[in-house]
């Protein structure tokens, strides 16, 4: 496999340690050939840079995106965000010679050059694509078998499709196909494409923003989805912090929410301690528990309605 750099972006190393500690733990557990490299900036976010400086946002992007194509390396983040941002640049300037000719001109100024020639994937299609399926399975050391649980794509895992490529925008499947592999139901919902709605946040419409997520999480309760899983920083935001708010408020939700890289590091036999876990904001231990006790009726041939009664003890 060809050496890659991962791009962390500025959410997770900053708000979310735990995110980098299970990204770095599942990539050290796949013996997968990845680097930090220096340099790296904010990507930069679109919604605000983007929307103040055309011109910087995309300077931005290029240099970022440079420091990979002068090593030879692709790139690979655990952010969509960062990865619609950098490949919707690379996109639009492979596709224009005129302006990647002048963004040029501005980095030769620092000793720097976008060709644009580097793979940029987010982790979840890196893992389906580079990693596989099959090698997934043969890593598993316990799967979830009998747990039912929602993926969230979010936005920037698909579009804009042009530029990423990497899954159907209208009906993706990759994300799914990776929580089978695991061993766990991947429902089907109505809001399971929808908008986070945590961008809202940033311009002030703080209750906008709780009211997306309400008509989310509502749905899961109601379905009774064992948890969330999603692969986005904001997402995460959005719907683990913003959850604990409301429920600071008397609202009650109780659906855990699981960062993509936890959800296979317990898979890979990772306690939820190794994995940064008891970070989260909202509890993710109700979902430990069941699948603790699904895995041991299982085990056992036990009915699991009757398992899932029995009394766990998590070490």
């Amino acid at each position: 496999m060809k050496e890659f750099a991962v791009f962390w972006g500025c959410t997770i190393q900053t708000r979310f340690p735990f995110i980098e500690k299970s990204t770095r733990t599942v990539l050290d557990a796949f013996k997968l050939p990845y680097r930090d490299i220096d340099g790296f900036t904010c990507c930069p976010e679109k919604s605000l840079v983007n929307n103040v400086d055309r011109g910087a946002f995309v300077v931005t992007a290029a240099r970022n995106v440079s420091l990979v194509d002068e090593l030879g390396y692709d790139l690979v983040s655990p952010c969509t965000g960062c990865v619609s941002n950098l490949a919707t640049v690379r996109s639009e300037l492979n596709a224009n010679p005129g302006e990647k000719a002048h963004v040029n001109s501005f980095l030769k100024e620092i000793g720097r050059e976008f060709t644009g020639e580097a793979g940029l994937r987010h982790l979840v299609p890196f893992f389906h694509d580079a990693v596989g399926i099959s090698r997934i399975k043969q890593k598993i050391k316990k799967d979830f078998s009998g747990m039912r649980v929602a993926i969230h794509y979010g936005c920037h895992m698909i579009r804009p499709s042009h530029a990423l490529k990497n899954d159907d925008p209208l009906n993706p499947k990759k994300f799914d196909n990776l929580i089978r592999a695991l061993g766990a139901e991947s429902l089907e919902f109505n809001t399971k494409l929808m908008c986070c709605g945590q961008g809202l946040d940033r311009i002030d419409r703080h209750e906008n923003a709780l009211h997306f997520a309400r008509i989310k999480l509502k749905e899961l309760k109601s379905m009774g989805a064992d948890a969330l899983i999603l692969c986005c920083p904001s997402c995460f935001l959005q719907f683990d912090n913003n959850q604990f708010l409301m429920e600071k408020e008397g609202e009650k939700f109780g659906v855990p929410v699981i960062y993509f890289t936890e959800l296979l590091g317990l898979a890979l036999g990772y306690s939820p301690e190794e994995l940064g876990m008891t970070s989260h904001r909202v509890d993710c231990g109700p979902f430990v528990k069941k699948w603790e006790a699904v895995t041991t009726a299982l085990s056992r041939g036990v009915d699991m309605e009757e398992g899932l009664r029995a009394p766990v003890v998590i070490g």
